[in-house]
């Protein structure tokens, strides 16, 4: 089992369920579409919502350089399984 404290995890709003990293190769094609675009629609907020904020180091732009890092590497992730399918 995968200590999952150490995995990152994407709650998907369009899957209605959360994701953790590890899980992205058993999704089917269909939720790894929509986990697709559900990552990628949050990584465009995530850096909008960054480049508008004046202070780089308040907890919101920490919040929403997290949110960027972790759409990221979904969306990696998701681009490097579909692929290979």
């Amino acid at each position: 089992m995968t200590d999952t404290t150490m995995v990152p995890f994407y709650k998907s709003f369009l899957l209605g369920q959360t994701v953790y990293l590890d899980q992205i190769q058993g999704l089917p094609v269909r939720d790894l579409e929509l986990l697709n675009v559900d990552t990628l629609a949050a990584l465009e907020e995530a850096r909008h919502r960054y480049a508008t904020l004046e202070d780089k180091k308040t907890d919101d732009a920490g919040a929403a350089y997290r949110q960027i890092k972790t759409a990221g590497y979904f969306q990696a992730a998701i681009q490097i399984e579909l692929g290979k399918r």
